[in-house]
């Protein structure tokens, strides 16, 4: 088994790039989905991140992720304490998630961070999903309902592909023209 980096920034299609990764035979571990699901459940991160942020960032029982975002999007010191109380718990579901597909060919682990928070460490290789600026804004404009300059400010706060490109053995373009399924099998027909 061989484990995958999958990273890319905010709008660039690593979701749909990890969906035909999957399609393909690999199990797929999305870190933003583990770390939403602890940061709703787990009671050490609930405790955490009420005590950093306060009590009402949960409101009846649910993160109020919009007013997390407002506040973590806005100041870095803020991001970086809410990844340090969740990045060790997603950390621990990875690996977990990973004993229990030893016998898959590929497991991808897809996260927008996956250099910043040091998960690269844990991979045999990484691939880096680019898009333009422009297609990225419209993407996520649509998804998450939210103007364009919100989503450059999330942009403006990751790190940018020509920091993450040295870490990553391949580059998948998802710009909305060049076919993704080739580039995909060209991954899995390099490292089988």
């Amino acid at each position: 088994m061989k484990i995958i980096g999958l990273t890319g920034g905010i709008g660039s299609g690593k979701s749909t790039v990890a969906k035909v990764f999957e399609t393909m035979g690999a199990k797929l571990f999305i870190a933003d989905t583990e770390a939403n699901a602890i940061t709703a459940t787990h009671p050490e991160a609930i405790a955490r991140i009420s005590e950093t942020f306060g009590a009402d960032i949960y409101k009846d029982g649910q993160l109020d992720r919009r007013a997390l975002a407002a506040v973590v999007f806005n100041d870095a010191h803020k991001l970086q304490t809410l990844n340090s109380i969740v990045h060790p718990l997603v950390k621990d579901a990875f690996d977990a998630f990973v004993k229990k597909n030893t016998s898959a060919p590929f497991v991808v682990l897809e996260s927008a961070i996956l250099v910043q928070c040091g998960f690269y460490k844990f991979t045999d290789f990484n691939v880096l999903v680019t898009a333009p600026d422009t297609v990225r804004i419209s993407r996520v404009t649509v998804r998450n309902n939210i103007s364009p300059e919100e989503v450059r400010r999330r942009m403006d706060n990751q790190t940018n592909d020509s920091q993450v490109a040295p870490f990553c053995r391949y580059t998948i373009v998802n710009d909305g023209v060049k076919m993704i399924i080739p580039q995909v099998r060209a991954v899995f027909e390099s490292e089988k």
